[in-house]
């Protein structure tokens, strides 16, 4: 009887004192709990209840300002400069290349009172996903297809061995995103536009027959990139060896410039351009938030 009454009885939510009822309220891990409206501060890919009022208390501030880059970087973008992957408008991904982040479309999203972006840098990989239809009655074979994005989390399985620097970089709480693109079908032919779009962004060759004739003809945009690094650095080298030959301490100076370009080239074709788009990333969240 105990245990009835305490479950159904009403609470106290943490974060604004209201009294709320056992279907209005989840309850943290240090026994406080949030209410409905108060965890629509929070969101919708984080649930409240792996976490203790502090966390939550740090992660509204963090939605608070991830709101504020929504408004002042994401928001502004021409719509012909971003690239929106939507199932009915409900379900999807925009990409805004501009300042290498993406919004994920989702019902659950709509409800809450921020945005959120998420960061190129951010993918660690990405690949489909299938869940095969179970009805006896027969029909298409998937009940869904989509894409899973897999994220670098500075917690859970995922953060196991990562240095300082990239937990630094990493997302605070999402270790994947499943994007919706098509429900009771036969194949997950729906599922191609959005990762083309996302082997386009990392330079990975692509999944069409189509694609697959063109690279093997002129390369991947890897390999591309591979060729032009490895360029770059020749170039940088032989600039620097004619600088010291000559003396020239402007032409030094010049020859080390090429050197850090050609370094930082290099750094992009190895992480797939995560080192290009975590530089663009970090602008955009300095211009956002004043820092």
């Amino acid at each position: 009887m105990g245990f009835f009454s305490n479950a159904f009885s009403k609470q106290t939510c943490v974060f604004c004192n209201n009294e709320v009822g056992a279907l209005s309220r989840k309850k943290l891990v240090d026994k406080n709990y949030i209410c409905k409206e108060c965890e629509k501060n929070c969101s919708a890919f984080l649930d409240p209840a792996r976490f203790d009022t502090e966390y939550i208390k740090q992660h509204m501030e963090y939605m608070k300002k991830q709101d504020i880059l929504y408004k002042k970087e994401f928001e502004p973008i021409d719509k012909k400069q971003k690239d929106r992957f939507v199932k009915e408008g409900y379900y999807g991904v925009e990409f805004a290349d501009e300042i290498a982040m993406f919004e994920v479309i989702d019902p659950k999203a709509n409800k809450r009172n921020y945005k959120e972006l998420f960061r190129y840098d951010q993918i660690k990989d990405y690949e489909i996903y299938t869940k095969e239809n179970m009805s006896t009655e027969g029909g298409k074979k998937y009940a869904e297809v989509g894409v899973k994005i897999k994220m670098s989390c500075q917690i859970g399985p995922s953060s196991a061995g990562m240095s300082d620097e990239e937990k630094k970089h990493a997302h605070p709480y999402v270790e994947e995103l499943n994007i919706l693109c098509a429900r009771n079908v036969d194949n997950t032919s729906d599922t191609s536009l959005l990762i083309g779009h996302l082997n386009k962004i990392f330079g990975r060759g692509s999944d069409t027959v189509f694609g697959s004739i063109k690279e093997s003809i002129v390369g991947t945009e890897h390999e591309r990139q591979g060729y032009k690094a490895g360029a770059d650095a020749l170039k940088a080298l032989g600039s620097m060896a004619k600088a010291k030959m000559s003396g020239d301490e402007n032409a030094e100076e010049e020859a080390k410039e090429k050197m850090e370009q050609a370094v930082d080239s290099s750094f992009a074709f190895v992480s797939e351009n995560r080192t290009t788009y975590a530089r663009i990333a970090d602008d955009a969240e300095k211009r956002a938030w004043g820092e």
